[in-house]
């Protein structure tokens, strides 16, 4: 018995009873690539908080302080048109910032995006201007998963929703 209470404080110690659901697992960064001429650019950050739940941060700098520039996961690099896979929670033009949070989230195809999903995805993600009269102009970018090291230099245009 005696054993027992001098074990007892290092099981205390060992378990984190009040750990934080959204802890980060894992993360990488990509650079968010000015597109057309535009001086946007930044980086956006891909964080596994749990199995099946991602964080996708956008930083960007010279947005348009009175707009909010819609952002979405498309498949395929910036030099295709690529499907949209998901939308992204837009980019506050007065801070250059979004943050989505996706928990058990699906893509357009029906696929579970999941970090490792992510991390092999023939993708892109793409800050537009706006919702309306230029939504068909890309402002910034990020080639993704499978295509990350692809560096496009043409005129990005999206029309893929």
């Amino acid at each position: 018995m005696k054993n027992l209470f001098l074990f007892l404080p290092f099981l205390l110690f060992a378990c984190d009873i009040n750990q934080d659901p959204d802890t980060l697992v894992r993360s990488l960064d990509y650079p968010m690539r000015q597109a057309n001429y535009n001086p946007v650019y930044g980086n956006v950050k891909v964080s596994e908080l749990a199995p099946g739940k991602l964080e996708i941060s956008i930083k960007v700098e010279n947005t348009s302080k009175n707009l909010n520039h819609p952002a979405h996961l498309h498949f395929g690099s910036i030099s295709e048109v690529g499907e949209l896979a998901f939308k992204l929670n837009p980019i506050e033009g007065s801070t250059g910032t979004s943050v989505t949070i996706l928990d058990q989230a699906k893509l357009s195809n029906g696929e579970l995006l999941t970090y490792d999903t992510f991390l092999n995805m023939n993708g892109s993600i793409k800050i537009h201007m706006d919702e309306v009269y230029f939504k068909n102009m890309v402002l910034s970018y990020a080639n993704i998963g499978a295509n990350q090291d692809y560096f496009f230099d043409g005129v990005a245009v999206c029309t893929g929703h």
